[in-house]
């Protein structure tokens, strides 16, 4: 059995050794990476399922829509903190700086004081109005979303680290565990705050144990810190508020002009899709370190190849998702089989993911003018697209502003990237 183990594993070595003459790809370490993450998507999809499943038979669409509508408030609420502070820990792990987790888990602590205060006042205006379900849910998730975010920054660690096993394994963990619970939740209650405090707690539980986990491991090196850490992640956090409003824009507003049972119907279009587009997606992320490494004409000479194998991908996967949806709703969400006409429109979204390579670019490079830009465009669409959406066309329209979006933050990455490999290029040839 070991020798039939070795020999696989030869020859699988030898392939994507043979493979990188024509992706113009390290195929090894994509290999390794782009398994890490496979294991957790997998695990991330199966239970993503599963729960949706329990969730379109036990859970009436009002709850559900109450319970989303909760999440995305404490989303909006836990921007105005070190939101993106989770690239800036990558960036700085690639970089040797291995003290960088506990850092950020205590200065993401002390810079969610606005979180907590916008909690306690919002959670007040619901209670004052009579709204006791929307003022404890938020109250809940807004006190226990800081440590969450704080505790979650482990895999963002284990990913600059290239620690792919580890990122792996807890990550599989630290995604399964609480969905599960979730689910025996569900099957007896469909109180949204009895939802919403299983998942806040059962996700801080996990995210805080491998993030001691991963402290004990490189805590030989804890007093190595990276000073620009905090600077770099202010400016990807300020950016941040005005992405994750124009993110979450689209559930508060569906809940407040069509109420919270279509909310629910949104939420199980856009599920699958979003699961599905995120393998291909990850490739991006883990081509991070590299570009951190790589010289800028190395990148420029090899990103085409990349670009055009996440758009093959993305195109397979869209259009075998576009002739299976019906029957997938019909078999599996039975109470919302009109979620997936929805769904298959939003589908064409994934279509766009393939220059994601060259906006992780950007953000390897610390570019942030260009990311300033980058933000702007996207937030601008999304939020105007999305108000004018859901008034005109409800649903549908909102699916379409976002369609819309991400071709203008496709067009604008295109233009942003050649601007800077450009500079960059002629930067070094100067200073050769």
């Amino acid at each position: 059995m070991d020798n039939m183990f070795q020999d696989w594993k030869d020859r699988s070595i030898r392939f994507l050794l043979w493979s990188q003459k024509y992706t113009k790809t390290d195929m090894l370490y994509l290999a390794r990476g782009g398994f890490s993450s496979a294991i957790i998507q997998v695990a991330g999809i199966t239970v993503s399922l599963l729960l949706a499943v329990t969730v379109s038979h036990f859970v009436p669409k009002e709850s559900y829509g109450v319970y989303k509508y909760i999440l995305s408030i404490v989303g909006i609420l836990s921007l105005f903190s070190l939101n993106s502070i989770g690239s800036a820990v990558f960036q700085s792990a690639a970089q040797g700086f291995d003290g960088v987790l506990a850092r950020a888990f205590w200065d993401n602590i002390r810079w969610s004081v606005a979180v907590f205060a916008g909690t306690l006042l919002l959670a007040t205006y619901y209670f004052f109005m009579g709204n006791n379900t929307l003022g404890a849910g938020i109250l809940i998730g807004g006190a226990l979303s800081p440590i969450l975010a704080s505790a979650s920054l482990f895999s963002s660690f284990l990913g600059g680290k290239k620690d792919f096993y580890r990122q792996a394994l807890y990550g599989v963990i630290d995604v399964t565990v609480p969905v599960l619970i979730f689910i025996g939740i569900v099957m007896l209650t469909s109180n949204p705050i009895v939802l919403v405090t299983t998942f806040f707690i059962t996700n801080t539980v996990a995210a805080l144990y491998f993030y001691r986990r991963t402290i004990e491991v490189y805590r030989s090196h804890v007093h190595i810190h990276d000073e620009n850490m905090l600077s770099y992640s202010k400016h990807l956090s300020f950016m941040g508020i005005i992405n994750g409003v124009a993110n979450y824009i689209d559930q508060v507003l569906i809940f407040h002009f069509l109420g919270g049972a279509q909310l629910a119907v949104y939420n199980f279009a856009i599920a699958i899709p979003d699961q599905l587009k995120s393998p291909v997606k990850n490739i991006a992320s883990i081509l991070q370190p590299r570009f951190v490494e790589y010289s800028a004409r190395e990148i420029q000479k090899n990103i085409g190849r990349k670009i055009l194998l996440m758009f093959v991908g993305s195109v397979g996967v869209t259009v075998l998702y576009i002739i299976v949806a019906p029957d997938i709703f019909h078999m599996l969400f039975p109470k919302y089989a009109e979620a997936a006409k929805y769904s298959q429109l939003y589908a064409l979204w994934m279509l766009t993911i393939a220059a994601d390579p060259m906006a992780t670019y950007l953000v390897a490079r610390k570019l942030t003018s260009e990311l300033y830009v980058n933000t702007t465009v996207y937030s601008v669409f999304q939020l105007v697209g999305i108000t004018v959406g859901v008034l005109l066309w409800g649903i549908a329209g909102v699916i379409i502003a976002r369609i819309v979006t991400r071709i203008a933050m496709l067009a604008t990455n295109v233009l942003l990237y050649r601007r800077a490999i450009k500079r960059e290029i002629a930067l070094d040839t100067t200073h050769v």
